[in-house]
C-alpha cells in the first residue's frame, strides 16, 4: 500500500523557443526615442534577480536582451534612422538591448512610422504607428498647489486627430493612478481612490508633489495596455508585431503639470517641525519635516496614517515624501527617495510630547529632536 500510495506520474514539458519582445513607444515630446528588445523567459538560460537599475533596465530587471541588432525607425518618405545600442557607447557593459534613436528635427505629428529590426541571427520584427495630431498641446499648465481637503480640478484637452484614447496618469507613492478615456474631459477632487493600487489608496497624498499627465495615444498603446497578459502563455495581450510579442506605439502630451499637494493641518502631528538638536551622524541629515495626517484611523483601529514631506540638510539640500503612523504619541516615518513607498532612506522613530518630537533613525547613530515652528 505504501509503494502504491507514493507512485506519482511524470510530466514532461515540452521546451519552448522563446520569442522577441519589443517595447517602444515615439513620444513627440521627446527628441530621443528609446526601443528595447528583450526574449521572453524560457528556462533556457538562469536569470538572476538584482536591484532595478534604469541604466540597464532589462538585465537588472532579470531580462534576457537582444543585443548588436539592427534597430531602424523608417518614416513616411522612406528616410531611415538607426538606434544605437547603450551597451555600445557604455564604459560598463550596461544597456543591453536598450537601443535609442534620435530625431533632431522632433518626430512629425500625423506621420507613420515604421519599425524594423534584424537581430543577429537573423529574425525581423516589423511594426507601424502614425502619431496623435492634436489641435492644441500644453506642457506645464496643470502645475500648482492643490488642497486635497478643498480642491478639485477640470481637465480639459482638444481633440487629436489619429488618436485611439486619450490617457490620463497620476504618479503617486503606492504607484501611478492610470486610465484611458475617450472623452475631452475629467474631473479629479481629493476624495479620488486609486482603483488600480493595493488596498485602495487616495491618488492625492499631502507633502507629495505629483505629476499629472494628458496623452494622446494610438491604436497600438490603447490596445496594448487595456487588455491583460497571461504569465504562463503570454496570450492575452494585442500585439500588432510581426515577427515578435510587445508594442510599438506613439503618444502625444497634451496637458502635464505637478501639483504640490497639501492638507489642513490642525492636530497636534501636524504641520512644519525643524530639528533643534541631534546628535551622532543625524545631525547633518535632516533639517525639517512637513508632516500631515493622511487619514484617520477607522473603527477598532488605533493607528493614524501619516504623511509628508522633509528637507535633507547640508549644501545638497533636497526635498522628498514621508509616510509614516502614529499610535497614541508614538511616531514612525520612512523618509522615502524619489516619492516611492517602496524606496526608503531611513525610518524615524519617536515620541511627540507636546510641540516637540524627540527619536532616533534606524540607520544613523544619535538622537535628533524637532521642535513645531
Amino acid at each position: 500500500m505504501t509503494l502504491a500510495s507514493c507512485d506519482i506520474g511524470t510530466v514532461i514539458v515540452p521546451k519552448t523557443q522563446p520569442s522577441i519582445v519589443v517595447h517602444a513607444v515615439l513620444n513627440a515630446n521627446l527628441a530621443t526615442q528609446v526601443i528595447l528588445v528583450e526574449r521572453t523567459l524560457s528556462g533556457a538560460i538562469p536569470v538572476h534577480d538584482s536591484s532595478f537599475n534604469p541604466a540597464d533596465p532589462i538585465v537588472s530587471d532579470g531580462g534576457i536582451p537582444v543585443t548588436g541588432a539592427t534597430v531602424e525607425v523608417i518614416d513616411s518618405a522612406g528616410f531611415v534612422r538607426t538606434a544605437l545600442e547603450d551597451r555600445a557607447v557604455s564604459t560598463n557593459g550596461q544597456g543591453a538591448g536598450v537601443y535609442r534613436v534620435t530625431f533632431a528635427a522632433g518626430l512629425r505629428l500625423g506621420a507613420r512610422y515604421r519599425l524594423h529590426i534584424v537581430t543577429v541571427q537573423g529574425e525581423e520584427v516589423t511594426a507601424f504607428t502614425r502619431i496623435p495630431f492634436p489641435e492644441f498641446a500644453s506642457t506645464g499648465a496643470l502645475t500648482r498647489t492643490f488642497n486635497r481637503d478643498h480642491d478639485s480640478i477640470v481637465v480639459e484637452w482638444k481633440r487629436a486627430a489619429a488618436a485611439r484614447a486619450y490617457a490620463l496618469r497620476v504618479e503617486s507613492p503606492f504607484g501611478p493612478f492610470f486610465l484611458f478615456t475617450d472623452s475631452l474631459r475629467f474631473r479629479m477632487n481629493g476624495d479620488l481612490r486609486n482603483l488600480f493600487a493595493a488596498d485602495l489608496p487616495r491618488v492625492f497624498i499631502p507633502g507629495f508633489r505629483q505629476d499629472v499627465l494628458i496623452a494622446a495615444v494610438d491604436s497600438n498603446f490603447f490596445d496594448y495596455y487595456r487588455t491583460n497578459n497571461d504569465p504562463f502563455t503570454g496570450t492575452g495581450i494585442i500585439s500588432r508585431l510581426t515577427g515578435a510579442l510587445g508594442m510599438f506605439g506613439s503618444m502625444v502630451t497634451l496637458n502635464s503639470g505637478t501639483l504640490t499637494v497639501v492638507a489642513d493641518q490642525t492636530e497636534p502631528i501636524e504641520g512644519r517641525f525643524r530639528v533643534t538638536s541631534a546628535t551622532g551622524d543625524a545631525a547633518s541629515f535632516v533639517s525639517t519635516v512637513n508632516l500631515y495626517i493622511e487619514s484617520t484611523p477607522s473603527k477598532g483601529v488605533s493607528t493614524t496614517a501619516l504623511s509628508g514631506r522633509y528637507t535633507s540638510g547640508g549644501p545638497n539640500a533636497r526635498t522628498d515624501g514621508i509616510i509614516g503612523r502614529m499610535t497614541g504619541t508614538s511616531v514612525s516615518f520612512a523618509l522615502l527617495a524619489n516619492q516611492l513607498a517602496g524606496d526608503t532612506v531611513d525610518v524615524f522613530t519617536g515620541e511627540l510630547q507636546g510641540t516637540t518630537l524627540t527619536g532616533k533613525y534606524k540607520k544613523r547613530t544619535g538622537e535628533v529632536v524637532f521642535v513645531k515652528q
